[in-house]
């Protein structure tokens, strides 16, 4: 099936679509580790946290995303140790992360993890000065990987900090990468799960169904709106409605490209369980960044919304241009149209992605 669209100013209307893409729930976890907890009792809150991830978080990769490439090609995958930089020894969750990268991303007759002990004759032989993605690279071509994930951990009081990358070898893709800071190992594991998730779809890229009329067509995003032109620093809303007959609506993604920085990483927004089957609202951006204290005059970007279903369906992308200016009216003042004007579209939630002024990047 095809889709056709009608935009006016920012405003797109969808009739139908057919696109889908990898995804799995996500679960909540709820385990602590307490100050002065030895590490049994840590390893045996890391076996049930895996256990609950492994359980409770379907349908798995392995599941649903076998159908995504040909049968001929398999992939192969090298996990690479995490570095731990703390004072307090993090090596039972260097283990989990381990197990969940591996049970995630292995995909029967499409992806496979390299077994650890190669991975670890590698390092040895190749005795790298710094684990850093040139070395990776070097370490994957030795194994034989078609991509390697590195990674790093650092706690800082109750504090986790988690750095994660997924380089390609064998194909000319860039890094898929996560930096997220947690306070506490069960949020820090679900973005691994969540990262899992992302590596699959690298990998394997999209499911594009037929056009079957007598199969579940997935999400589709009926309308969405939002300014062509704001003041850097304020408060952008991108507004969307999008329905799925099947009610497995669970995430919305949001792409920003930047002409001379490049693609930022995606922003995820968790949807309720009561928006699975039909949602509007508005996806909430605070423009100003932390990493830049302006932008040049004139600063095109280009905003990309879309939305994954439980079952791996992924809905039509909708991209706006927008530019930013000085002098231009405030975003809040602008008249919404329809079906956003009644005044009933909520926060759906805020897009985590902060703009750089590319003049200042240092080459």
């Amino acid at each position: 099936m095809t889709y056709t669209s009608q935009i006016f100013k920012n405003h797109v209307y969808f009739t139908k679509a057919r696109v889908t893409v990898s995804l799995c729930v996500n679960s909540v976890f709820n385990l602590k580790s307490t100050k002065g907890s030895d590490m049994k009792f840590k390893s045996i809150l890391m076996f049930l946290l895996l256990a609950s991830i492994l359980i409770h978080c379907s349908p798995s990769i392995t599941q649903t995303m076998t159908q995504s490439r040909g049968p001929d090609r398999v992939y192969k995958v090298a996990i690479l140790p995490f570095m731990i930089h703390s004072q307090e020894n993090l090596d039972y969750l260097r283990e989990g992360i381990h197990e969940i990268l591996t049970s995630r991303i292995t995909v029967e007759e499409s992806v496979v993890v390299i077994e650890r002990v190669v991975v670890e004759q590698a390092l040895y032989e190749l005795k790298p000065t710094r684990l850093d993605e040139a070395a990776a690279t070097k370490i994957g071509m030795k194994v034989g990987a078609d991509y390697v994930v590195l990674g790093s951990i650092t706690k800082v009081r109750e504090y986790i900090s988690l750095d994660v990358r997924l380089i390609s070898i064998s194909e000319e893709k860039p890094p898929v990468t996560v930096y997220t800071q947690q306070k506490g190992i069960d949020d820090v594991m679900v973005k691994i799960n969540e990262f899992a998730q992302d590596i699959g779809y690298a990998i394997l890229g999209p499911h594009i169904t037929t056009g079957d009329p007598d199969e579940p067509r997935g999400p589709l995003i009926t309308h969405a709106f939002t300014v062509e032109k704001i003041k850097y620093g304020d408060i952008l809303k991108v507004y969307i409605e999008a329905e799925d007959p099947d009610g497995k609506m669970v995430r919305i993604a949001t792409e920003v490209d930047q002409p001379g920085y490049g693609r930022h990483p995606v922003s995820w927004v968790s949807l309720k369980k009561t928006d699975s089957k039909y949602f509007k609202g508005y996806l909430q951006w605070n423009t100003f960044s932390s990493k830049s204290s302006m932008l040049s005059e004139g600063t095109p970007i280009t905003l990309t919304i879309f939305v994954l279903s439980k079952s791996r369906n992924r809905s039509n992308s909708i991209t706006f241009p927008i530019t930013f200016e000085s002098g231009v009216k405030p975003a809040s003042s602008y008249q919404l149209p329809p079906p956003f004007d009644q005044k009933d579209a909520r926060r759906l939630g805020f897009i985590d992605i902060e703009l750089i002024e590319p003049n200042t990047l240092r080459p």
